[in-house]
């Protein structure tokens, strides 16, 4: 069975390629299938890390890669190596105490965070406090918006990265307002890279991985997998 992961260039002031995000796609059509998001993240994460090789699909630079709720709880990102994934922290991810608990523990552990297409509401302080990169949509959000909050955020130690950029305007607007990282059409679409499936028993070992690696070692889920 084939399977499919779109990427995605982040650049730097100087137009390089900084990192890229990686995202889930069930075909050649370059859109996010209809499917869970902790389906599409692992399959993600089994087809980069063990069919085809992170560095194959990225490059040897860092990989964006977006994490449920769910799976922050279970501490998902653990499996894989802290220099080369950076966690995105979604933006429909509610910012409770465990939340907060699993990011501070892999922040500690030598992870980076960055919040996906954040919107400022004061609920997210904590976590903004542990974040290395803030993501703001630069297409769809108004820019007196995003100027209230690059204010905001300036007072935090993270960088700020526009996603969406459309045109060379946006390029040089967003670097003035002091984005250091760009995304967008205007450098690159999304490039599909296709790949072989992980085979099912890989995926169980994926799976144990998860849990013998966890404080508290559940054995009923462990003879479940």
């Amino acid at each position: 069975m084939d399977v499919y992961v779109a990427r995605q260039p982040i650049f730097n002031t100087n137009k390089e390629i900084y990192a890229y995000e990686l995202l889930f796609r069930s075909g050649m059509t370059n859109a996010f299938p209809n499917i869970d998001g902790d389906t599409a993240t692992t399959s993600l994460l089994s087809t980069s890390f063990f069919t085809t090789g992170i560095d194959k699909i990225s490059g040897g630079k860092k990989s964006f890669i977006n994490f449920t709720q769910e799976l922050l709880v279970k501490r998902y990102p653990e499996m894989f190596p802290a220099e080369k994934i950076m966690i995105e922290v979604l933006e429909n991810i509610t910012p409770t105490k465990e939340i907060y608990e699993a990011c501070s523990e892999l922040k500690e552990k030598g992870y980076e965070l960055a919040l996906d297409d954040f919107v400022y509401e004061e609920s997210y302080t904590e976590l903004i406090k542990i974040s290395d990169i803030i993501k703001i949509d630069f297409l769809m959000t108004p820019r007196d918006q995003v100027e209230k909050m690059v204010k905001t955020l300036g007072r935090y130690d993270c960088k700020l990265l526009a996603e969406k950029i459309e045109t060379y305007e946006d390029f040089q607007d967003a670097q003035k307002m002091g984005f250091v990282y760009f995304q967008g059409y205007f450098f690159s679409k999304p490039e599909i890279l296709q790949n072989k499936d992980i085979s099912s028993n890989q995926f169980a070992i994926l799976q144990l991985m998860n849990e013998v690696n966890k404080n508290e070692i559940e054995i009923e889920r462990i003879e479940e997998l």
